[in-house]
């Protein structure tokens, strides 16, 4: 009888009910978002070494980051590291962050020189045209290709040298950085790394053998670190993290203190436009406990409403932001969807309890007044 009675309240005033329901749904749609946006942030500087189809990556001692760090390595160690892994294929790649310039702006670019034909840390989605084969041909972006007015076939200077763009990268930017490809002769002699590279890539022959790998590369080399690419990428992460975890931490307090907000005042002038309904139900007999029920479904009912359509705005918001700023990567996790239901059904449990108060003070005599 409760439900039924919940039910028919709550669709009684259906402008009400779309407009709360969209409040509830905006503001649960707003932490969505963050939580996509923080996650879609390190999926895209990660995407590389998470992309790279290896088993160890030997990095110089203390920059055990790609993104985060700049390691030197020497590139005659190269046979050797592959002997100690036992490893049936190895490459070279080297990295850094540099500035890339255009006639429109200045960008932060992530510069990868790779080996062509090894098949080790070359782009994983090429979007458009080829990957280079020559040191002077370079893979850009999409979005950075886009941003900066550049073609296949247009000559773009990076690091004081001319490259034709012969290729275009996808998922390969993010709003902090972008990726960009070369080869590795390239990338040494922009970079003035010489006969140096940043990291060894190694795919091991026997993969339960990683450990002793590790650890013949390591007592080998004292300044070599033999890590996998999981490693690599979460210390990139943490790195990251470091920077943007907080301020994304205050603005998901906020919009989690709005929605309680939102709930709370929907809860409140629900119980205050029925007050006189409350009091009939009262007059004949209702217990306070079943009018608190009664509430407490209520809210139930419009916050589950309200969780579905945040879910559906947060979706749709995303597919929206990745269409028009490609650079603003959003992604939702199945994970944070269930999170986000169980702390918007919490909100509303927290909501309903503040309004509740008015129905203990409900005097039946002022039902029956003109």
């Amino acid at each position: 009888m409760s439900a039924s009675l919940a039910w028919k309240n709550v669709f009684h005033h259906k402008g009400k009910l779309i407009l709360s329901v969209l409040s509830i749904g905006a503001s649960l749609a707003m932490v969505l978002l963050l939580l996509g946006f923080r996650e879609g942030l390190y999926a895209a500087l990660t995407a590389y070494v998470n992309n790279l189809d290896v088993d160890l990556i030997a990095t110089q001692s203390g920059n055990e980051g790609v993104v985060s760090a700049n390691s030197v390595l020497p590139g005659g160690i190269h046979n050797e590291l592959e002997e100690l892994a036992d490893a049936r294929e190895a490459g070279h790649i080297a990295v850094a962050g540099v500035i890339f310039t255009s006639e429109e702006d200045k960008s932060p670019i992530v510069l990868v020189g790779y080996e062509p034909d090894s098949g080790l840390g070359d782009p994983w989605n090429l979007g458009a045209g080829r990957y280079s084969e020559q040191d002077d041909e370079i893979l850009l972006d999409t979005w950075l290709a886009q941003r900066s007015r550049i073609q296949i076939g247009d000559t773009v200077e990076l690091l004081g040298r001319k490259f034709e763009v012969v290729g275009l990268t996808r998922g390969t930017t993010s709003w902090m950085a972008s990726y960009v490809f070369v080869t590795l002769p390239a990338a040494q002699e922009a970079l003035g790394l010489e006969d140096s590279v940043s990291y060894h890539l190694l795919r091991l022959n026997d993969r339960t053998n990683l450990e002793a790998a590790k650890a013949a590369i390591e007592s080998r080399f004292p300044n070599v670190k033999a890590l996998e690419p999981d490693q690599i990428a979460d210390t990139d992460r943490r790195t990251v993290a470091a920077v943007m975890d907080r301020p994304i931490n205050i603005l998901l307090f906020v919009a989690v203190i709005i929605g309680v907000a939102v709930m709370a005042l929907t809860s409140y002038t629900s119980i205050t436009d029925r007050l006189r309904e409350y009091g009939l139900l009262k007059a004949v007999g209702a217990r306070p406990l079943r009018l608190v029920i009664v509430v407490v479904q209520e809210n139930l009912l419009s916050s589950s409403l309200g969780i579905v359509t945040g879910v559906a705005l947060a979706y749709l918001s995303a597919a929206l932001i990745i269409a028009n700023w490609p650079q603003f990567n959003v992604t939702i996790l199945p994970e944070s969807v269930w999170n986000i239901a169980v702390l918007g059904l919490i909100m509303t449990l927290v909501a309903a309890m503040l309004p509740i108060r008015r129905l203990d003070r409900i005097d039946v005599l002022d039902v029956f007044k003109a």
